[in-house]
């Protein structure tokens, strides 16, 4: 029963983390539009998500999307992936960096949206040197 137990808990509190700011709010998603329309690059990266690579994309467009659930909204972006190939993908705007002169930060800490982003690169090449948020 205890291991039962324990494997619940540890399951639960792996999926908190997930989906942090995917469904938010119309005022915020248009403040996250237009805060990334600016942006020439942003880099997708999970910091939750077992340390995958960092995908750096170039947003082509940016757009809110009504959810159909309560009155949440989600961000879209546009991009033109490695392959040429066209993507419309849905952000969690935890997980979208903006490099600046003194780090990145994710657009959701941009917008002062409260997140765990997880870990912080050092090394945004080798995301396996990691600065764990203490």
């Amino acid at each position: 029963m205890k291991k039962l137990l324990t494997i619940l808990f540890l399951a639960i509190s792996t999926m908190t983390f997930a989906d942090q700011l995917a469904y938010i709010s119309k005022t915020d998603a248009d403040r996250a539009v237009a805060k990334i329309e600016k942006m020439k690059s942003v880099y997708l990266f999970c910091g939750c998500c077992s340390l995958e690579e960092p995908v750096k994309v170039s947003p082509i467009k940016v757009y809110a999307v009504f959810t159909n659930y309560e009155e949440y909204w989600e961000v879209y972006i546009q991009y033109i992936d490695e392959d040429g190939i066209t993507r419309d993908v849905p952000l969690d705007l935890a997980y979208v960096w903006k490099k600046g002169l003194f780090g990145a930060k994710t657009v959701g800490a941009m917008l002062d949206l409260e997140h765990d982003y997880c870990v912080k690169l050092k090394d945004w090449d080798n995301p396996k040197k990691q600065e764990k948020d203490i």
